[in-house]
Formats: C-alpha cells, sequence, structure tokens
C-alpha cells in the first residue's frame, strides 16, 4: 500500500526497497497494457508544474518528512517517476472519492408541495404527539415484551440506550427528522421509535402508519421495524401501515401494507423470506401471508402532500375521514346517500365548510353542517 510520503519520495526520487518493488511491478503493468500509458503521460504534466523546492518543504513541514536521505535509494529515469507519481495519486484518489462516496449521506428532496403541507399543518393546529426520551423517563424507552414484538436484536437495544418515542395522538398527525435527515411523516394514532443518533446502523420502529422519505447512504440500510416483519432500504420513500386501516377508511384489521413510490425496498416477515418490491407495487402482509399487486401511488403521494385523493369512493367512507379528522358526526336522511360515489381532492387543512360545499358539488346533495353534526340529504 503506497503512503503519501510514497508519493513526495517518488517526486525526490528517493525510495525504499519495499516502494521499488510495487514501481516495478507498475512499470510492468505499463508495459503489458494494463495501465494506460497514454492517459498516464497526459497526467504526467501536471506533475512538472510542481515547484520541487517550494512546494515539497511545505507538504515535508506539514506531514513531518525528514529531510535526511536513505541508505537504500534507487534510481529510476525522471519519467517514470513521474508517471509513477501520477499512477499512485490517481489510485489514491479514486479511493478515496470511492470511500466518500460510498459513506456520504444524502438527506431527502423536500419538495415545495411537502414544505407547504408541513406548514400548514402546523399552522392549523393539526399536528400533535406525546414525545418521550430515555433522558426524560429515566430508564429504557423501549420494554422487552416491545424487545420481542419487534424483534429488535442486542446491538439495536444498544442504540436505543438514547432515544425518543413519538405517539401521536388520535386525531393528529406528526413530522419528524431523524438524525440522518430522513423524513417521517406519522399519520394519527401512530408510533415511532428511534435513536437521538445513528451509529453504525440506522434502525426504527414503527407501529401505525407513516410516509418515509429517506436519506440515501450507500453503507448503511435503513431499517423499519413493525410487529409483522422488517423494511429495508437504503434510501428512496415509502408508505407503511401496520394495519389494514387505509387513507380513506379508518377500519383496522390484523393486516398491513408497505407501498413503494420511489426505490427499492424488501419486506422480511417475522418467520419468512424477503420480498423486493418495485416501485408502484403494493405488498400485503398478515400471519407471514405475502401478496403484491399495483396499485395507483396517487393517494399516498397526496395524503403526504396534505391532501385527501378520493377516486370513486363511497360517501360513507368519505365522511368516516372527515368525522375523524374534524371532530364531527354524520347523520344521513336516507340509507341510499351513503353509496353515492365520490371522485376528487381535498386540502386536509382547510376547515370542515369548503370541504362539504365541495361534497355537495360533486354528489348533488344537500349537505349542512348543524353544531358538530353533518346532515345529509336530498
Amino acid at each position: 500500500m503506497f503512503t503519501f510520503q510514497s508519493i513526495l519520495r517518488i517526486k525526490q526520487k528517493k525510495l525504499i526497497m519495499d516502494e521499488q518493488k510495487k514501481l516495478d511491478h507498475l512499470k510492468e503493468l505499463m508495459v503489458l497494457g494494463d495501465i494506460d500509458g497514454n492517459k498516464v503521460k497526459r497526467s504526467c504534466e501536471l506533475i512538472d508544474q510542481i515547484d520541487d523546492e517550494k512546494n515539497m518543504t511545505q507538504l515535508r513541514k506539514r506531514i513531518g518528512l525528514s529531510d535526511k536521505r536513505s541508505s537504500r535509494i534507487h534510481f529510476l529515469t525522471p519519467r517514470f517517476y513521474r508517471i509513477a507519481a501520477v499512477v499512485i495519486l490517481l489510485i489514491l484518489g479514486g479511493a478515496y472519492w470511492y470511500h466518500k462516496d460510498y459513506t456520504q449521506v444524502t438527506p431527502p428532496i423536500i419538495t415545495q408541495a411537502v414544505q407547504t403541507a408541513i406548514r400548514q399543518s402546523s399552522m392549523s393546529g393539526m399536528q400533535g404527539a406525546e414525545i418521550t426520551s430515555s433522558q426524560t423517563v429515566g430508564n429504557a424507552i423501549i420494554s422487552h415484551e416491545e424487545q420481542v414484538l419487534y424483534h429488535v436484536d442486542e446491538d439495536f437495544v444498544e442504540q436505543l440506550e438514547e432515544a425518543r418515542r413519538v405517539s401521536t395522538y388520535h386525531d393528529k398527525e406528526y413530522w419528524v427528522t431523524l438524525d440522518d435527515g430522513t423524513l417521517v411523516h406519522l399519520n394519527y394514532d401512530s408510533r415511532l421509535i428511534y435513536p437521538e443518533k445513528f451509529g453504525d446502523r440506522r434502525d426504527v420502529i414503527l407501529d401505525g402508519e407513516a410516509f418515509f422519505m429517506v436519506a440515501k447512504d450507500k453503507s448503511r440500510q435503513f431499517v423499519v421495524h413493525t410487529p409483522q416483519g422488517d423494511i429495508r432500504v437504503f434510501g428512496t420513500e415509502f408508505f407503511v401501515t401496520t394495519s389494514s386501516r387505509s387513507l380513506q377508511a379508518p377500519t383496522v384489521t390484523d393486516k398491513g401494507y408497505v407501498v413503494l413510490v420511489e426505490g427499492s425496498i424488501g419486506f422480511t416477515p417475522t418467520n419468512g423470506k424477503e420480498q423486493k418490491l418495485q416501485p408502484g407495487q403494493q405488498l400485503i402482509f398478515s400471519e407471514n401471508q405475502l401478496s403484491v399487486r399495483q396499485v395507483d401511488l396517487a393517494p399516498y403521494v397526496a395524503w403526504n402532500e396534505g391532501k385527501f385523493l378520493f377516486e370513486d369512493c363511497p360517501l360513507w367512507q368519505l365522511m368516516a375521514v372527515l368525522e375523524r379528522w374534524h371532530h364531527v358526526t354524520t347523520l344521513y336522511k336516507s340509507e341510499k346517500l351513503k353509496d353515492l360515489r365520490f371522485m376528487g381532492s381535498l386540502n386536509r387543512y382547510d376547515n370542515i365548510e369548503p370541504t362539504l360545499k365541495a361534497i355537495e358539488k360533486s354528489t348533488g346533495v344537500n349537505v349542512v353542517l348543524k353544531d358538530n353534526t353533518v346532515i345529509v340529504g336530498e
């Protein structure tokens, strides 16, 4: 392995025996054509531009290289010394940039629509969660029972010694930015447990519903632990729920699903093999039974941007969402009105009055808000 001091000694024509052997091998490679001699030759001009006395003296001082001559000095032609120096610089430079790229963390791109949604959510009072940390509670943030439920290993438990638990209220959402820049959009009645700072791994725990915008990091996977299994990614966007409630229906069963918006992820059930997903696919999991299907991504992207997107949605289903979000109840003057279909986009952070007007216009029904009751009639 060549060091930076080796490069200086090549330029100064002062080599120790081991370095001489390595350069002899490089020379053989150039003769055999394994190294492009023309590219190296063109690069030699850069070495010739170096002021030996001035620059080498400064570099010696900065790295502590002695001026004493070694008794094991071997001489090569000046041209070969320049070529060898360039080759080593290219090798070391390539290794540096590869390492930098491999370990670089790239935060997700937060679009203007998402930024607007975060701002409107906060201003409208729709954000709310109970936040606890291991420091404030004075003990472990996760119980032994939860370790088993979320199949957490000892290494992850150690990272959770300094961690937070965010639990959204039954009618609120919450946005969380993790240590690496990953953005998590939690839906109501959801829990996220995560380390204050990530170490050599990026693991979090989710129980509920969330949209993840994961920072890219080629050296560390991002893993979401759920009761049903683990979701593994490097950098992507996906929506996941650990129950079968949908963005358009608040009913809950023991099923869960994950929808991939961008990138590539794999889901490993508690007792099963990993299932890979492609963008636009939804994986449904229940008791180690997995099924994959194509879905429209628009409702999931819209939800993350602060909108409800309904396509051929029954009126009763739409109103069930609004009941939770706006703390109202619905009274139908006729049962058949429940099955009327609605198609359109609604801003989650608007007051309920503009939303009811949009429903009236789309379905042709008469909608009246009286106190906290929505009365739907013909």
